[in-house]
């Protein structure tokens, strides 16, 4: 059986960090958070063609598309 160190919180820190309205801080690097996502063969070689004409990187140019779909998409919401 391992041994375990006792918790350096203090009761009332941990009391407030089970509360269901704690929520958890972000861990960023730099100002972005990371993100891991699965696309589809096709669309991958669809935005890296995209990418090269207009000379960005992969993450530069799939940021842009998913900035463009955000402000669609909040336009669409005014205008509803």
């Amino acid at each position: 059986m391992a041994i375990t160190q006792p918790s350096k919180r203090s009761k009332a820190d941990a009391f407030a960090a089970g509360a269901p309205d704690a929520a958890k801080e972000r861990k960023l690097r730099g100002r972005r958070q990371p993100l891991a996502i699965t696309l589809p063969p096709d669309l991958i070689i669809a935005v890296d063609a995209i990418a090269a004409e207009e000379r960005r990187s992969r993450a530069n140019m799939i940021e842009v598309l998913l900035q463009q779909g955000v402000e669609r998409h909040a336009a669409t919401q005014r205008a509803a």
